[in-house]
């Protein structure tokens, strides 16, 4: 992402890099861009850092 974007954390561990990202507690789910849908895995700690370039 040439200008940025979002690093997502759980737990203190990186998991993904992106431009977008959603969370479904009602699914326990969370989305990445808009499109890919993963399971949200059961953690004490969500982190979401803006990244600049």
């Amino acid at each position: 992402m040439p200008g940025g974007g979002f690093l997502v954390k759980f737990d203190g561990k990186e998991v993904t890099r992106c431009y977008a990202v959603a969370f479904d507690y009602d699914e326990w789910q969370y989305t990445i861009n808009n499109t890919e849908k993963r399971e949200l895995p059961r953690v004490k700690n969500i982190t979401i850092e803006t990244e600049e370039r």
